[in-house]
């Protein structure tokens, strides 16, 4: 609980009852209990606010400070309860914190904010008076234009469901997140939280909560394997410019908004947290920014993340290089695609397997409240098993075998046959699915020695590999299905439009989420009605801002860039015809 005015000092107090099972006094065995339990908050620490102004007008803050402090506390709460204690200053304001002049990014970053909007109110206007203009700038930048084609669904085909799909998930992943700070913050209920924690389902959600990511890499690797096999089957000839034409566009359209925000996250972002509770939700932007756009900080500095829920874009674009290695060799030598089918299987039940023995980790994300209270940034399973791209490369593996296994199923004439094997194969993979995360309820009550646990290597790899695999094959089933009431719900306009902007959604969600959170009047009550009014204006925010940040930057840079790519494809094709026509006038 934070009791904090200006100019105060927030300090975490560890009262001596750390050690208490050796030491012989039963009234502390209750304490002791709730101690041993890593799913409880730590009993052991009090956080609170101290306004030093109250005391002395003219205090300067230096080691003798805090030393003099540590002895006044700790006098207090031992006369007063007979425990020992240390103190520890986790942060302080003083009135110099809050006169912190403008900075050259902060400006910099308003001039390009204008620079945006002005370009696009001119082209918006241009657009609404009928000038005509083939100018790509005004073109691509205006919102009417941009409006529209937000708003019209993709030509039909029979990867319309999976849009709807991605945009269920992302909605999904951004109501959990929106919900997860509330672990951080002052609250007066802490035992609702800790109830919770407890609770015997608590493993199976956390399980589902933990794995919920495998799904945006199953289905990444699904969309990325039937766009280029449906591109081999049109043009045999074996190419290296389109794998390098589609890494291009791919950072096309992940760089400018990605990096919009990371330069907001440098500069404005702390303007936006200013109080008792900034300490809590750092950033390192500032300082990490290139981890972010070199697509490397899901290894590079991972305890000290710029937009910490960005990992996966460094892990995706990872998985998405191995994944056009692996099908540049399936188009050049399309013998070779039962053995990588083989290989692909092979890897991932091996790699999850490896890291978890290695390592010694766990073999799920267990939830520890004090890793939780770290932002996971202490967990090593986190930063060992959940962040890397080669742990989660077993779903975005289970896609694109699934692609191939589309591919090869559309071109059948036994789809009669196939289409009830596959549901009899889903109904059997939800099944395994279950009991394995019904499994992880047991967890919490099994002794096992994570180091170098070969039941955790084989449990754990399974685990992640369910995940993947049912994924793989619901998506199968969606796919060769005819139409339903559920693909018709999926398919709809609303739902390409969320999707379109999901991108936006993910990497916006960060500044919504954390800049909202710290502006909070804290204590709070944790419960359901402020839990829900909390994450419905989270949600909206985000949808706002993703919304501008996909008009003013995804969608006219995306247009330009490809435009210019196409342009420039079309100028090395008619050179390369010309070049031929010589050589043959020549012969």
């Amino acid at each position: 609980m934070y009791l904090l005015v200006e100019g105060g000092i927030v300090l975490s107090l560890a009262l001596g009852c750390a050690l208490c099972d050796q030491l012989d006094c039963a009234c502390f065995d209750d304490n002791c209990q709730l101690q041993s339990n890593r799913r409880n908050f730590p009993h052991d620490q009090l956080e609170r606010g101290l306004c030093l102004n109250e005391y002395y007008d003219d205090v300067t803050l230096n080691n003798d400070t805090y030393k003099l402090l540590d002895i006044y506390i700790s006098s207090k709460i031992y006369n007063q309860y007979g425990l020992n204690s240390h103190s520890k200053i986790n942060s302080c304001w003083t009135t110099t914190h809050f006169a912190q002049h403008r900075t050259f990014g902060e400006c910099f970053f308003v001039f390009i904010s204008l620079l945006l909007i002005l370009t696009t109110s001119f082209a918006t206007w241009k657009e609404l008076n009928n000038s005509a203009t083939d100018s790509i700038i005004i073109k691509s930048f205006s919102l009417r234009r941009n409006l529209q084609w937000l708003w019209v669904a993709s030509k039909p085909n029979s990867l319309r469901y999976l849009e709807g799909l991605r945009a269920l998930g992302t909605l999904t992943i951004l109501i959990v997140h929106s919900q997860l700070p509330i672990i951080r913050m002052p609250v007066w209920n802490t035992e609702d939280l800790e109830s919770q924690a407890n609770h015997v389902m608590f493993p199976l959600i956390n399980s589902a909560n933990t794995h919920m990511i495998q799904f945006f890499f199953t289905l990444g690797g699904m969309v990325f394997g039937i766009s280029c096999l449906t591109h081999f089957e049109r043009f045999p000839e074996f190419k290296i410019m389109y794998f390098l034409k589609k890494i291009l566009r791919r950072l096309i359209r992940l760089l400018p908004a990605y990096a919009f925000i990371i330069f907001y996250q440098a500069t404005w972002y702390k303007r936006m947290k200013q109080g008792p509770l900034e300490y809590k939700f750092n950033d390192y932007c500032l300082e990490h920014w290139w981890t972010n756009l070199l697509f490397i900080n899901n290894y590079i500095q991972p305890t000290k993340p710029c937009l910490q829920f960005s990992w996966y874009l460094g892990a995706d674009f990872q998985l998405f290089l191995i994944g056009s290695v692996l099908l540049m060799a399936v188009w050049k030598y399309p013998h070779m695609k039962n053995p990588l089918i083989s290989m692909m299987i092979l890897v991932a039940l091996l790699t999850p397997a490896y890291v978890i023995y290695n390592t010694s980790t766990d073999a799920t994300m267990n939830f520890d409240m004090r890793h939780a209270l770290a932002e996971l940034r202490t967990y090593d399973h986190f930063l060992k098993y959940y962040l890397p791209s080669h742990t989660n490369i077993s779903s975005y593996f289970f896609g694109i075998i699934a692609a191939m296994m589309y591919m090869k199923f559309t071109r059948s004439d036994s789809q009669h046959i196939i289409k009830p094997l596959l549901k009899k194969l889903l109904t059997f993979s939800l099944v395994v699915l279950f009991s394995l995360n019904a499994f992880t309820t047991f967890l919490p009550f099994v002794n096992i020695d994570n180091k170098k646990s070969i039941f955790n290597a084989i449990f754990g790899s399974l685990l992640k590999c369910s995940w993947g695999c049912s994924y793989s094959i619901l998506f199968l089933v969606f796919e060769l299905k005819s139409k339903s009431r559920l693909i018709n719900v999926l398919s709809h306009n609303l739902m390409h439009y969320l999707a379109k902007i999901s991108y936006c959604v993910y990497i916006v969600q960060y500044s919504v989420i954390y800049g909202l959170y710290t502006n909070f009047h804290v204590p709070m009550i944790y419960g359901g009605f402020n839990m829900l009014l909390l994450t419905s204006a989270i949600i909206l925010l985000t949808l706002i801002c993703a919304m501008f940040l996909y008009l003013a930057i995804e969608a006219p840079i995306v247009q330009i860039g490809n435009k210019y790519i196409t342009s420039l494809s079309a100028n090395n094709t008619s050179s390369k015809n010309v070049i031929e026509i010589k050589q043959i006038k020549q012969l």
